[in-house]
């Protein structure tokens, strides 16, 4: 069988992924593309109707890997009716949606500091594939099934979501200490500590980053269990009060 005839949209996508780790999404061009796959590039638009379209099915499947991991993508689900799957545990007390939850943030976050490319893609692409949609009823069904509002469910969702991309995004861009310049040197040698004690005295301690983005995943969690056990801390802005926006 030809090489031509061989290709398969997912094939398109994993050559992409390839390439795109090895010399970065500017290097992803479907010339490029079509180069490392032994076809012309107009061969490849029999399987992606354009660049546009590439670039979407690349985040959707950069996102596939967070619900499960990489050995497992491409598996046919598990599927489950309506009601079982949005069937709260009585009393709400399982932990097991924590645990769901958790691993795919922590899967989710290794994966984008694995490729810092990854995360300008997803902020860029708004098109929601089937992996973004599992992603997003996976979480959704562990809060629903916890015990969980549908309207906290769906803050949740968002809330996982933007901690996962937002923390990711801060870490991988995490700059040296030589690019933030000669007041951060300033600070570590204690030149500034009159002028800024507070911050003299945490910065020549070792800060585990992973940890960080451990500590945030459990408050995460943790505010949200509060929330769906009825606790309300006060409001930290003006805006509709936790009733209305928590069901």
């Amino acid at each position: 069988m030809a090489v031509r005839d061989a290709l398969t949209p997912d094939r398109v996508v994993d050559a992409a992924l390839a390439l795109a780790d090895e010399h970065g999404l500017e290097a992803l061009t479907m010339r490029r593309l079509g180069a490392a796959l032994g076809v012309e590039a107009m061969s490849l638009y029999r399987h992606v109707a354009s660049k546009d379209a590439l670039l979407d099915a690349l985040g959707d499947a950069l996102v596939a890997f967070w619900i499960a991991p990489a050995a497992e993508v491409g598996a046919p689900p598990e599927t489950a009716t309506p009601s079982e799957a949005h069937t709260p545990t009585p009393g709400g007390t399982t932990e097991a949606w924590r645990t769901a939850i958790a691993a795919i943030m922590h899967r989710a976050h290794r994966e984008l500091l694995s490729r810092p490319w990854a995360i300008e893609l997803l902020a860029s692409r708004p098109h929601v594939g089937p992996a973004r949609l599992r992603y997003a009823e996976e979480i959704t069904a562990a809060l629903l099934d916890a015990g969980f509002s549908t309207q906290l469910a769906h803050h949740g969702l968002h809330i996982v979501d933007g901690t996962i991309m937002g923390f990711s995004a801060q870490e991988a861009r995490r700059p040296s200490a030589e690019a933030m310049g000669s007041g951060v040197q300033r600070l570590w040698d204690g030149e500034l500590a009159a002028e800024f004690p507070a911050i003299s005295r945490t910065i020549r301690e070792r800060h585990d980053h992973g940890e960080e983005y451990t500590l945030m995943v459990d408050l995460v969690l943790d505010g949200l269990a509060r929330l769906r056990d009825g606790e309300r801390p006060p409001r930290t802005a003006l805006s509709a009060p936790y009733p209305q926006l928590i069901g």
